[in-house]
């Protein structure tokens, strides 16, 4: 067992992939149902039907805790989950072959026991349980629950703009909200790096992206009414929008740089006093 390390999954976006093995799982009490219902055995059907209910519980369960895994592992930022979903999922699968043994099988209890513990043994390192630990950087003056729900109302405005995109019309204005909406993603990406900055933008952020996707909603509705003057000036709304998300990443970009430079100065004047 010496030799024996836990595996580390790699992250992923193909989620509904990962636990593909647990399906193994379901396969015989599966068959056993449909042949306890072609034979009319009802107590066998119950019996087996319940056992395929918990490794399908155990396989829900590792499913919702592998897509929350890769959601955690993707941010930047994020705080542990909070229900375990996995770990819910392991100890149901061990249930589930306790079940499978003792009930429909013709181990012992302590048998059975043993074989549990294996199934959650072998889950946990292949699998893995939760995240157990927030990945919160250093927030400064500002709670890392407002750090979080800043940056999170930010993402959810930018992703309700996307999702306007394919409705408008007008390629060129689409590829200026694009563009806008992509340095929008870097400014939010960047405090994410530097959470400690989210109080200085945090009106910015709310203020612009909200207003960002409340000029587009509007212009999605009444794109077929504006004559030409009133396109062109929302163009030029973008590339001023634009213009803004960079000047607000390069901000953020240079505060740490800005910051080192007055503690040094700081220090500077420590040393020759």
């Amino acid at each position: 067992m010496g030799k024996v390390r836990r595996y580390d999954p790699k992250i992923t976006p193909f989620t509904k992939t990962i636990g593909f093995l647990l399906y193994l799982f379901i396969i015989p009490p599966l068959i056993s149902v449909i042949v306890a219902l072609f034979t009319l055995d009802i107590k066998a059907f119950l019996l087996n039907f319940i056992a395929f209910l918990l490794y399908a519980f155990a396989l829900y369960f590792s499913k919702k805790g592998f897509e929350q895994e890769f959601e955690y592992n993707k941010a930047t930022m994020a705080k542990a989950p909070k229900v375990p979903y996995k770990t819910i999922g392991a100890f149901t699968l061990a249930g589930a072959v306790i079940y499978s043994s003792f009930v429909l099988g013709s181990y012992s209890f302590v048998e059975s026991l043993f074989l549990g513990v294996i199934a959650l043994v072998g889950y946990y390192l292949w699998y893995g349980f939760d995240p157990s630990k927030d990945k919160i950087p250093d927030t400064g003056d500002i709670s890392a629950d407002v750090a979080l729900e800043t940056i999170a109302s930010a993402k959810e405005g930018i992703r309700k703009s996307e999702d306007l995109l394919s409705k408008i019309r007008n390629q060129e204005l689409r590829s200026r909200v694009k563009r806008a909406l992509k340095k929008a993603q870097e400014v939010v990406a960047e405090l994410e790096r530097k959470p400690e900055y989210v109080r200085e933008l945090r009106r910015f952020l709310v203020v612009f992206i909200d207003s960002l996707y409340d000029v587009t909603s509007s212009y999605v509705k009444v794109e077929e009414t504006l004559d030409e003057g009133q396109k062109k000036a929302l163009l030029y709304l973008m590339d001023d929008v634009e213009e803004r998300f960079a000047k607000e990443l390069e901000k953020v970009k240079s505060k740490g740089t800005f910051d080192f430079e007055v503690k040094m100065e700081t220090l500077d004047r420590q040393i020759k006093h």
